[in-house]
């Protein structure tokens, strides 16, 4: 796994007093970055492919239009290897009563529309689960700490990230209550 570009692990701690896990850390991972169509287009292209930049942009392109259109009308779309994209319906909270289903109308009852991704599971292909895991290369990195605070005059929330190490040795050095 030398060769991999590593899986950074952060670790939030959970702050919800009314969590059984109140207090305890979780993995979070680390986003890099967001690649555009064409970033993408141009990350497949390096691999070899005999396709022009031009050509996968565009393939690509027609999927993120065609995908939505067919899962909008009710279609799953499975692409073999990567996963399925099938719509789900969000109702209103409470939903509808016996009574009212004689003049049931969609748009009364339903808040919205949403498209969802189930990553595809076979033993070639699994992309995610514990699976996936054994297929990258995984590094403990940073404590994300959050806090709200007013900057001129607007609350934001800001972030700290602190290496693990680092956080360990300044908990350690700080007097315990």
């Amino acid at each position: 796994m030398a060769n991999k570009i590593p899986l950074k692990i952060n670790v939030r701690k959970n702050n919800n007093e009314k969590s059984d896990s109140y207090g305890q850390y979780f993995p979070l991972v680390e986003r890099v970055t967001t690649l555009s169509t064409r970033a993408l287009a141009d990350h497949m292209a390096k691999h070899g492919s005999i396709y022009t930049l031009d050509v996968l942009e565009g393939v690509l392109r027609k999927l993120a239009t065609c995908i939505p259109e067919l899962v909008g009308e009710g279609n799953a779309v499975k692409l073999d290897g990567l996963g399925t994209f099938f719509p789900t319906a969000e109702g209103k909270k409470g939903g509808a009563s016996e009574a009212e289903l004689a003049g049931y109308n969609p748009y009364d009852y339903v808040e919205g529309i949403h498209v969802r991704f189930y990553p595809d599971n076979s033993k070639l292909d699994a992309i995610t689960s514990r699976v996936f895991k054994d297929q990258v290369h995984m590094v403990a990195n940073c404590v994300v700490e959050t806090e709200k605070k007013a900057v001129e005059g607007k609350e934001k929330v800001l972030t700290t990230l602190t290496p693990i190490a680092d956080f360990v040795i300044k908990k350690k050095q700080q007097p315990q209550p």
